[in-house]
């Protein structure tokens, strides 16, 4: 049986991804909270460094399926070698600022290797950001399906690590596999350019991009604000007790995750083809479709989750009933391969609006319920209003999609 390069790319991402899932689970079996806390703590700021960029891979990630679809390869090149070099010099501040922070800041030889990991993971995010932008035609497709393959292996053939090592193990096993993960992206990259500074490129690039990094930006940070509140106003350890619903709310971005991927330059390349707004819309509503049936089954989960926790993760048994929210919350996330679609035909004004309302939601909803309710039930309650923060917001992001794929030309 032959298989369409979108199958392949599918099921390879989804290979990777669960891989991440059984290290995570597999940590959470022999790591306590309070340390899985630590380690969480430490990539708080992750979303917001990958500010510093200005949204130079989001406008590298839309103009490049758009310009192929209009058989521009020069330009495509042109765009191409002057992120190679952009990024080259925001990766080499990275490691700079990491070594500096781990000697100056850091204390005692854990403390030394999250830092160390969590700056190999940011350093790392900047160059695995450009290139996964890069992987564009059905070729590239294919190789990036052999990386996400390998990885996933290599990934799986560490977890000896943690069971050997305990949380110094993770670090090493994160560590290392996110630089073979680099490694194999720069090894099968699709264009092997020289690098060269092009302002005016770069200047359109960042025009693109910036609107969208910065809506994007402020659509995802909301999802920090629960994890700062627990931090600030519950602990460490708190934050620690909600890996199982992280790990929930991993399984269910699994499959939207790699649909995106292949989704996203896909309908930009289409619409660079056709400029048809309303062909967007028939892809918007066949999409929804598959997460509303693949989520539906994803709701099962809902029976085994107690059993699981209790019996193969007790030392978060007070993690039941969150995890069983994140599920919930999990399921609504899935719509969010949807939001690509304001990025194709960059409406701004609409996803400004989109993601405003859910960054009000998630800030409002949650903490209220939070300082309503009894400190015993606190989790509990954080999560509930995060799923009714993103039920409301996932109902928004639909409503403007329609408005921005009914606009009739003029």
């Amino acid at each position: 049986m032959k298989f369409g390069i979108g199958t392949v790319f599918t099921i390879s991402s989804l290979f990777k991804t669960f891989s991440g899932m059984a290290i995570s689970l597999f940590a959470l079996s022999i790591i306590g909270p309070e340390k899985i806390g630590l380690w969480h703590a430490a990539l708080i700021l992750k979303p917001y460094l990958g500010f510093a960029q200005l949204g130079l891979t989001e406008g590298l990630g839309r103009e490049l399926p758009f310009y192929m679809g209009k058989n521009r390869g020069a330009k495509v090149k042109r765009y191409v070698a002057n992120a190679q070099i952009v990024t080259l010099m925001y990766t080499l501040v990275s490691i700079l600022l990491t070594l500096l922070l781990t000697f100056l800041v850091a204390e005692g030889i854990e403390e030394k290797m999250v830092f160390v990991t969590a700056g190999v993971f940011i350093s790392t995010m900047f160059v695995d950001n450009y290139l996964s932008s890069t992987y564009r035609s059905t070729s590239s497709f294919q190789d990036l399906s052999r990386v996400y393959i390998y990885s996933a292996i290599i990934g799986l053939l560490l977890i000896p690590l943690i069971y050997y090592y305990d949380f110094r193990g993770y670090m090493w096993l994160l560590l290392v596999h996110s630089l073979i993960s680099t490694i194999l992206l720069v090894y099968f990259r699709p264009f092997k350019l020289k690098s060269k500074f092009d302002k005016l490129i770069y200047m359109a690039t960042v025009k693109t991009g910036f609107p969208m990094l910065a809506l994007n930006f402020l659509r995802s940070i909301p999802e920090t604000y629960p994890k700062i509140l627990i931090i600030f106003f519950i602990s460490t350890t708190a934050l620690g007790l909600t890996a199982p619903a992280n790990a929930a709310l991993m399984a269910f971005g699994v499959l939207p995750a790699a649909l995106a991927k292949y989704f996203y330059p896909t309908i930009t390349y289409q619409y660079g083809k056709d400029g048809n707004r309303y062909n967007l819309w028939l892809k918007i509503k066949q999409i929804s479709g598959y997460l509303l049936l693949l989520g539906l089954a994803g709701l099962i989960s809902l029976t085994i989750i107690p059993y699981a926790i209790e019996n193969f993760f007790p030392k978060y048994a007070e993690a039941v009933y969150i995890t069983m929210l994140a599920v919930g919350i999990g399921f609504l996330r899935m719509y969010s391969i949807l939001y690509n679609v304001f990025n194709t035909l960059k409406s701004y004004r609409a996803q400004f609006k989109v993601s405003m309302t859910r960054n009000i939601l998630y800030l409002i909803i949650p903490s209220v319920m939070y300082f309503m309710d009894s400190k015993e039930d606190s989790l509990v309650m954080i999560f509930s209003g995060l799923l009714i923060a993103e039920f409301i917001s996932t109902l928004v992001m639909i409503y403007f999609l329609y408005q921005v794929t009914h606009i009739k030309k003029s």
